[in-house]
């Protein structure tokens, strides 16, 4: 009798450990979307642009906006503009998300850019992205992903970064274009995705 309840007792901390380490495997997984139908969501908009020598003072000019322009799902999607003449500028969406300190984590970030025209011949804007613990500030925080007109249309993007966490509590994920031709450009964002292993 004795031997059956050590037994049954080992059996029952055997199924509670796994239990404990399935659930917390799967649990640490975590994936994020944002398709702007309501909003920016926790998302906030950024940029690291230039003074504009036409208008002293001031910098150029750019905005991130909804729009239903176009869209890869729904009626909304993200539309990046700036006046890239100084040939210079990097915009962006940005948020944070909590994580647990001191881990090792993977992050990926994809989402939908849409171009208007394809231009293999020149390179006038790229896609970046960017994880890490500390808020990004500047255009050479991000890593390029792609050009921005690779194909007249919609394409996903896509980045991945491996992330010691150490003391923070918190990563930052990001996503924009950098300039790269002296000209005008707009283009849109949508259907993003971010997952946390």
């Amino acid at each position: 009798m004795k031997i059956a309840v050590i037994v049954i007792f080992a059996a029952i901390i055997a199924a509670s450990a796994f239990y404990v380490w399935y659930f917390q495997l799967n649990v640490s997984e975590r994936i994020i979307r944002e398709d702007f139908e309501d909003g920016f969501g926790d998302w906030v908009i950024d940029a690291d642009v230039p003074l504009d020598p036409n208008n002293p003072g001031h910098y150029v000019d750019w905005s991130i906006t909804r729009s239903t322009d176009v869209a890869s799902s729904g009626q909304y999607s993200l539309k990046l503009y700036i006046d890239g003449r100084q040939d210079d500028g990097t915009i962006w969406i940005e948020r944070k998300i909590a994580v647990q300190k001191d881990s090792q984590i993977q992050v990926g970030i994809s989402f939908d850019f849409y171009s208007d025209h394809e231009s293999l011949a020149n390179t006038i804007a790229v896609v970046c992205a960017y994880a890490g613990i500390r808020k990004p500030r500047a255009e050479e925080h991000f890593t390029v992903i792609g050009n921005a007109n690779e194909v007249e249309g919609w394409k996903r993007y896509s980045y991945t970064a491996k992330i010691d966490t150490g003391t923070s509590e918190e990563i930052w994920v990001a996503l924009g274009l950098s300039v790269r031709w002296e000209t005008h450009m707009t283009y849109y964002i949508d259907d993003v995705e971010v997952k946390i292993l």
